[in-house]
């Protein structure tokens, strides 16, 4: 009997220990070193689309540590209360990747602008981070771009940002909200209050920063000698397999015409959940950026 019970607190002992040491071990690697400067360093962050995750970046971050373009260093997961728990440190590098995991993948575009926000000002008050890039998936890129116009606060200059298969004026395939269901779904659709808000606040898109559109055409009727006329056509409801040519590029009514740049991509393999899985696309983000 006595033994049974020394053997039991031996192993909470030991399960005791394990996890103290686990924890310590994560905030040696996740706290800022006093004596680093990261003032000079332009971090990108990597923002995931509604219902994305890790999947969404993880082999395109991979391939771009491959091609020795950066590396992956931060990883900030967000609870579904909003608590943020970062991973990682900044290694010195000039180009160190970020990725932002919401827990709650299908939340309103208000909290994920509010999630944004408290991430930014955690690498700048707590790591000394003053520049930063930025690449957002789908809802990713409206959060982004929404994080943009209500940047009003203690944030890092955000110099460029990337937004590929991002629905700025919605999605107008009424099977995929029959289909999917989240607190976002309502913003997603063509002229929801959060998307109209976001379009009308034009005039406070900084304008120092650069923006990249990105969109998937996986049908024949678009090329780039009849652009103008097909996606004006309300018929159209081609693009990347569910948001189209016109809403991914929706982000030009709000960018200064000469920091707005845009790439169309047209094959079987531009869908919207392929584009961050696309060759082309990892050029067209890598010219770019970097």
């Amino acid at each position: 009997m006595l033994s049974n019970y020394t053997n039991k607190n031996k192993i909470v002992m030991i399960l005791v220990t394990s996890i103290i040491i686990g924890s310590v071990s994560f905030f040696i690697h996740s706290i800022r070193t006093g004596s680093q400067d990261n003032s000079k360093i332009t971090p990108t962050l990597f923002v995931h689309g509604f219902k994305g995750g890790p999947g969404s970046f993880n082999t395109m971050l991979n391939r771009f540590e491959s091609n020795r373009l950066g590396k992956k260093e931060m990883v900030v997961r967000v609870s579904t209360e909003g608590r943020l728990f970062i991973r990682g440190n900044f290694s010195g590098s000039k180009q160190p990747f970020i990725q932002v995991i919401f827990e709650n993948d299908r939340a309103a575009l208000h909290k994920q602008t509010i999630w944004l926000q408290e991430i930014m000002n955690k690498l700048q008050t707590d790591y000394g981070i003053q520049q930063m890039n930025m690449v957002g998936h789908s809802m990713g890129g409206l959060a982004s771009a929404n994080f943009l116009v209500q940047g009003h606060g203690t944030y890092p200059t955000v110099k460029k940002l990337v937004v590929m298969g991002s629905p700025f004026l919605g999605i107008d395939k009424e099977e995929y909200f029959e289909m999917n269901t989240g607190e976002a779904l309502p913003d997603l659709r063509v002229d929801s209050k959060a998307l109209t808000a976001l379009r009308g606040n034009k005039d406070s898109f900084p304008a120092h920063t650069e923006v990249l559109a990105i969109a998937g055409v996986i049908d024949g009727k678009y090329t780039t000698e009849n652009a103008d006329k097909v996606v004006k056509q309300k018929s159209y409801d081609g693009g990347d397999g569910l948001v189209s040519v016109s809403s991914a590029l929706g982000i030009k009514q709000l960018v200064k015409k000469s920091n707005y740049h845009q790439e169309v991509f047209l094959d079987a393999s531009a869908t919207h959940s392929g584009l961050h899985e696309h060759p082309d696309v990892d050029e067209a983000i890598t010219e770019f950026l970097w």
